[in-house]
């Protein structure tokens, strides 16, 4: 049953949002514009803010999605496994040749089903930072690094706080030309 939470969450992660409000409603593949990342910050700064608020929303929702429905079949197990499968799903999408986008907006997603005054924590953290800094990305690196603290005393040595360690490992992996940029001052600002 663990295979199938697995396999399931992949496949829902997987589902690439901005890429499909990007080709239907603006007959535009999101990958050939700005960052070429089919997150909700390129689908914002490149089709507006209607669709990047539908992008949020809809990689939250498949976050959501997916740890709900692991915790209804399997329990607490499953809620570890789906949390990390449905976020790679969407870092790894199979129906974009393995390549989509950072895994942010999935994470909180699947966090509002897990706890929501632990996510309440790390979307302050990310809101102060970007607007301190006025940049998506190092908000998502710090709440990325938060949630590894965080975890700890919220989840203890369990396997959830154990697959938070992996995502937010993934994230801000996934950041590291972000990083480099914001080292070199050359990271786009949001506004």
């Amino acid at each position: 049953m663990i295979f199938l939470v697995a396999i399931i969450s992949y496949i829902l992660g997987s589902i690439p949002s901005g890429y499909l409000i990007g080709k239907y409603f603006y007959n535009t593949d999101i990958r050939t514009l700005g960052s070429g990342n089919v997150g909700s910050t390129n689908a914002l700064r490149n089709f507006g803010k209607k669709a990047g608020i539908a992008t949020l929303f809809c990689d939250a929702l498949k976050g959501f999605i997916a740890v709900f429905l692991a915790d209804k079949v399997v329990g607490s197990d499953g809620i570890a496994v789906s949390l990390v499968f449905v976020v790679l799903g969407h870092m790894y999408s199979m129906f974009l040749n393995f390549k989509s986008g950072k895994g942010v907006a999935t994470s909180f997603g699947a966090l509002i089903y897990i706890d929501i005054k632990f996510i309440l924590i790390l979307a302050a953290i990310f809101l102060l930072a970007v607007l301190a800094s006025r940049m998506v990305s190092l908000g998502s690196i710090l709440a990325a690094a938060s949630a590894i603290i965080a975890g700890y005393f919220y989840f203890g040595l369990t396997n959830i706080y154990y697959a938070i360690i992996i995502i937010a490992c993934l994230v801000i992996y996934k950041h590291r030309a972000n990083i480099q940029r914001i080292i070199n001052h050359e990271e786009s600002k949001i506004f």
